[in-house]
């Protein structure tokens, strides 16, 4: 089975210019701890008793040992280290006292056997949900909008995402404030909603 993946804008660099894209993977949700509990235990044949009082046993040793200072390495998977932060930048050591420091995060710095399993894992493409690819400026969509609503008399929400190509939450804003200024109204609720003309 294949991992979705989406191209992405990326940051302005120094001068404000943003030509590049870059790849992100789309998630497909979250794996419980318990669903996970789940398929390790069918995958083992260890019972999810067993593997809670493993997995509990390896996140106190781990906590112990990362809490007084040790980098842990956890079998194929990596290593474990803790990092800190001030409070406030300084540049001399004297500036700065313990109190003022404190911990940030646990990092976990990749095995390279683990690593390399994902060299062979398969890629396709596919358009983000949750992006925007609608090239149509605020005008336009509005436009769009009332030539739906003289033709039709009525719009939902899913047909102002196809016919301007915003995903959901975007389509909603313009809806909202649509209806603020009094350039549509609403009918109905829930799933049942539809939109018309004032």
């Amino acid at each position: 089975m294949s991992a979705y993946y989406d191209l992405y804008q990326s940051p302005p660099d120094e001068n404000g210019e943003s030509v590049c894209l870059h790849a992100r993977i789309l998630p497909r949700g979250t794996i419980s701890a318990g669903k996970f509990r789940e398929l390790v235990a069918k995958a083992t044949g260890f019972s999810p008793a067993i593997l809670d009082g493993t997995l509990q046993a390896v996140t106190d040793e781990l906590y112990s040992w990362l809490s007084e200072g040790w980098t842990v390495e956890v079998g194929e998977l990596g290593y474990f280290s803790v990092s800190l932060e001030c409070d406030r930048q300084v540049t001399d050591k004297k500036e700065i006292r313990s109190p003022s420091v404190h911990f940030q995060n646990v990092n976990l710095r990749l095995g390279s056997k683990f690593r390399n399993r994902f060299s062979t894992m398969e890629l396709e493409r596919k358009a983000s949900p949750y992006v925007s690819r609608s090239l149509m400026g605020e005008e336009e969509r509005k436009e769009k909008l009332l030539q739906h609503l003289n033709k039709h008399g009525c719009i939902t929400r899913a047909d102002y995402e196809s016919i301007t190509g915003l995903v959901r939450h975007r389509a909603v804003s313009d809806l909202n404030r649509y209806l603020a200024e009094g350039m549509i109204r609403k009918y109905g609720s829930g799933k049942t909603v539809v939109y018309l003309k004032p």
